[in-house]
């Protein structure tokens, strides 16, 4: 009798797995890769993408998150994006320069409005749009830019005169743009994968870098830096790159729940972004790095010597499609009463 029970509960068991429902396996599934911190509000924003579509009713599709560069270096994750092999980088916007120069126009120095409420108002315009449609043509499609900040300078001096700059090694991103803003300040680039930074500013490799507060807090950059400069001289504000081949595979249910979870992230990721400034600040602070603010002639004096040279050298590089862009956004800016 025993036997018997057992063998007929182990029949029983077989059974019901046999007939239980199998998991179900979504129809698309979309990686997400950065190269911030997790809790960056970069990786805030990705995760609000990845909980809305991962409920979405009308798109079949698993998202996943994978903050600090877990899927590759920025040297080589594009190259996965554009070939379908990773569905999403989110990431400055010079990294796609040296697939599409005119993104470019995103690292011009003491550019774009200093006000973060005015910024986000350009990036609805149209001249955002035409910019934004440039990178499909190299695989990549780009619905849209989330602000994460203007950059201050890390490095073991204070920087208050464009003299002060002179002969500093800094790491920088593969944007012609950044290379000449940072030579015409008499610095020395080198470049290299965002998560290497740290490493090579404690070894003394190099002695600089320019990133917003939250980033420079949330990679401990002010452990191994004696100075943070608020030069606020650029935005450090990410492109949500998609692969096209991926993009073309889905359906326009998807593309739209895409779109507006995109947007939803960019609220998240702004509204974290500027939260943490101030603590931020107050944390560094603390830990004994000093934070140098500039006066108003002070700033003046950096920006005479990067603006207008840095654009001129954007417009001789790219061509007459980078003046129109200029003069596209410049419109914009008139428009909205900004000098």
């Amino acid at each position: 009798m025993k036997t018997f029970t057992a063998l007929g509960l182990a029949t029983c068991l077989a059974g019901a797995v046999a007939f239980a429902p199998a998991a179900h396996a979504a129809e698309f599934t979309m990686k997400i890769s950065h190269s911030a911190a997790p809790g960056d509000p970069r990786d805030q924003g990705a995760q609000k993408v990845a909980e809305l579509l991962n409920n979405s009713k009308t798109c079949d599709i698993k998202v996943q998150v994978f903050p600090s560069d877990q899927l590759g270096g920025s040297e080589t994750i594009w190259e996965q994006v554009q070939l379908g092999g990773v569905e999403v980088m989110i990431a400055p916007a010079a990294n796609l320069v040296p697939y599409e120069p005119l993104m470019g126009i995103l690292d011009l120095p003491y550019f774009w409005p200093a006000s973060p409420e005015q910024l986000l108002e350009v990036y609805q315009s149209e001249a955002m749009d035409d910019l934004l449609k440039l990178p499909e043509a190299h695989g990549f499609i780009v619905p849209g830019v989330w602000h994460t900040g203007y950059k201050n300078w890390t490095s073991n001096k204070a920087l208050h005169t464009p003299e002060d700059f002179k002969g500093l090694i800094v790491r920088v991103m593969p944007s012609k743009i950044l290379h000449k803003q940072n030579e015409l300040l008499g610095m020395q680039n080198v470049s290299m994968n965002f998560g290497d930074t740290y490493s090579a500013l404690q070894s003394g490799t190099i002695g600089g870098q320019d990133n917003p507060i939250p980033l420079i807090y949330n990679m401990k950059f002010h452990e191994v830096q004696k100075y943070i400069t608020m030069t606020n001289h650029g935005i450090l504000d990410q492109v949500f790159a998609i692969s096209k081949i991926f993009w073309d595979k889905l359906p326009e249910a998807c593309h739209t729940e895409i779109r507006d979870a995109i947007n939803e992230g960019g609220k998240v990721t702004y509204a974290a972004n500027e939260k943490l400034i101030t603590e931020d600040l107050e944390k560094i602070k603390a830990s004994g790095t000093t934070i140098v603010e500039l006066g108003p002639e002070e700033i003046a004096a950096i920006k005479n010597v990067l603006e207008p040279a840095v654009r001129d050298y954007y417009v001789e590089l790219v061509g007459p499609k980078g003046q129109e862009l200029v003069d596209g956004f410049e419109a914009e800016f008139k428009k909205m009463g900004i000098n």
